[in-house]
């Protein structure tokens, strides 16, 4: 598959490598941006290899003719403000964060892009690994960051934390807004750009990616069971995500099925009496539901037992790092 192709082209060379470089190692990314500093080398190589979004310097605009070789075209302005007249162009100013300048590139080239059939990346499927527990304070989070940390070394990971208050905004703080909640109202409006729309809202902790959750448990009233689905078979099939961890909770529309359609499922315990209780009604529960095969993939964890997670993950992680 061809992936995404993305020119910028500025006379700061410095700041043309700068912005190619943070695109280009990304690892799990379909996206490839190429830099120039002239319109001359701009134009030779568009001639061979057409890109689908330009960002180009305003000061430089006015040296290109219009080519179908450079797809959409945004303008980066030296301007935070627009105090002049709307041009044919949309602009984003130049000089900020390198993801604030990709994210809003990618969200204005998703909601303008015509549609395009997925295409399937990949012939094995994207392991799903769940991380969820019926009892609190189990050190679960924690436990699933480290394993998704740990696998990421070796396979192109994503988390995503599906928990009603995951505390991520207050915890891992970055610039911008926008959450899972603006990627799933994305796929409610039936566009179709899903991998430039992901490609803007993915965060990184070390290797491992993830997108900052949901800002509070209301905004889960309005996300259905179908929803989730559609998301993690758009995952599935138009990124390079070889693994994704989902840390559930029942805030979820449909958590059940999510867990059913589970390769593994990790459940951290705790050995007091209300746990065990809370355990014992949540096996009962699948068993009326007929899910007993959830119970079969399960493997639970007393975290608090472990003298730290460093040997867990790293045995955990190995299992589903090997081919």
């Amino acid at each position: 598959m061809r992936g995404r192709q993305m020119a910028v082209c500025s006379r700061e060379r410095e700041y043309v490598q700068r912005f190619a470089e943070y695109v280009n190692r990304r690892p799990a990314s379909l996206l490839a941006v190429h830099g120039f500093t002239d319109s001359g080398e701009l134009s030779a190589y568009t001639k061979e290899h057409p890109v689908d979004l330009l960002l180009l310097s305003e000061e430089i605009a006015a040296e290109l003719p219009k080519k179908k070789e450079y797809g959409t075209v945004i303008l980066l302005s030296g301007e935070e403000y627009q105090t002049g007249p709307q041009t044919e162009y949309p602009r984003i100013y130049k000089y900020q964060s390198c993801p604030q300048i990709l994210r809003q590139a990618m969200d204005f080239y998703a909601e303008q892009a015509a549609v395009v059939p997925g295409v399937m990346l990949r012939t094995e499927g994207m392991k799903r690994i769940a991380v969820y527990s019926p009892v609190g304070r189990t050190g679960k989070t924690g436990f699933a960051l480290a394993l998704g940390k740990e696998i990421a070394k070796k396979r192109r990971t994503l988390y995503l934390n599906l928990e009603e208050y995951s505390g991520f905004a207050e915890l891992y703080p970055v610039d911008g807004g926008w959450t899972l909640s603006e990627l799933l109202y994305f796929l409610k409006q039936g566009k179709s750009a899903f991998g430039w729309k992901l490609e803007g809202m993915i965060r990184s902790m070390g290797e491992m990616d993830y997108i900052p959750p949901l800002r509070s448990p209301v905004e889960y009233e309005t996300v259905k069971r179908e929803d989730w689905k559609q998301l993690l078979e758009l995952l599935e099939k138009e990124s390079r995500y070889e693994v994704v961890i989902l840390d559930l909770s029942e805030a979820v529309d449909g958590w059940y099925e999510l867990l059913d359609a589970c390769s593994g499922i990790y459940t951290p315990v705790e050995p007091d009496e209300t746990a065990k209780a809370k355990m014992k009604q949540y096996e009962e529960t699948l068993k009326l539901l007929e899910l007993e095969q959830i119970l079969e993939r399960t493997q639970k964890l007393e975290l608090s037992a472990y003298d730290g997670l460093e040997l867990l993950v790293k045995s955990e992680g190995k299992r589903w790092c090997e081919p």
